[in-house]
């Protein structure tokens, strides 16, 4: 089991030090295939510099080149992306869920998660075409693996949750929310379903209140200052992902 768990990690790292290829490179048009090069001196970059997590730590934070700080970006995402891969893998398998087929469908629908959540803290913009893929490839998983009722029933929470976040980008008209937040939230119905989904964005909200009170607290912020919501909805997305039944049935529990 500890060498699944390491080598999980380290399949994480690497899968995450091409997220922060894609992170890059989609956001300004640029093609993700290619060598990875500094973006200060545009040095090409060596092997020794993109050993994940190990070749940041290494060289300080700074390119072996021209020396200039790198963001620290980088390591966060690769370091997250294996520590996520890792809980997938011991999630499936408490619960008696593991299949090669359920995993990489868990490997792939973090990785664009990661990608839309740091995309959109970044720059305010959320990565649609890279949700409507995963969408599509939910889309199919559930024809696939669900009974034809759980299929509908997923499709029809899609939508459903798609046309909440549509109503209130109509009511605040864009400000409260993006548009990019409604395919997000296709995404997020098609993949958990009704119940979950609605835990999901409650978890959203929840978390986004809270670290944007923190943030007015510190003088970052101000009241009616937007943040990146996107960010939100994926940490509550994965949250529903692994523990939305234990969840439940605690909050049932209460009552």
């Amino acid at each position: 089991m500890v060498l699944f768990l390491i080598l999980f990690f380290i399949l994480g790292t690497a899968v995450g030090s091409f997220l922060n290829v894609v992170i890059d490179r989609t956001t300004q048009g640029q093609s993700i295939l290619g060598r990875s090069y500094c973006d200060y001196c545009r040095a090409t970059l060596g092997v020794v510099d993109l050993i994940p997590i190990l070749s940041f730590t290494a060289l300080s934070g700074r390119c072996r080149h021209c020396r200039k700080k790198l963001s620290w970006q980088y390591p966060i995402v690769e370091t997250v992306t294996g520590l996520l891969f890792v809980l997938s893998f011991l999630i499936l398998t408490v619960s008696g869920q593991l299949t090669i087929t359920t995993l990489l469908y868990y490997f792939f629908l973090i990785s664009i998660l990661i990608v839309v959540a740091v995309v959109d803290f970044k720059f305010s913009l959320v990565p649609t075409t890279l949700v409507f893929l995963a969408s599509l490839l939910a889309l199919f998983y559930n024809y696939f693996f669900l009974t034809s009722g759980q299929f509908v029933q997923s499709v029809a929470a899609a939508f459903g949750t798609a046309v909440f976040f549509l109503v209130i980008v109509i009511l605040t008209r864009g400000r409260g929310m993006g548009e990019g937040d409604v395919v997000l939230g296709f995404l997020i119905g098609m993949v958990l379903g009704l119940k979950e989904s609605v835990l999901a964005i409650f978890l959203a909200f929840l978390i986004g209140a809270i670290i944007s009170l923190f943030l007015i607290t510190l003088g970052k912020k101000h009241f009616g200052q937007t943040v990146p919501f996107a960010p939100f909805l994926s940490l509550g997305f994965l949250i529903s992902l692994f523990w939305a039944k234990e969840i439940i049935n605690w909050y049932l529990m209460l009552y």
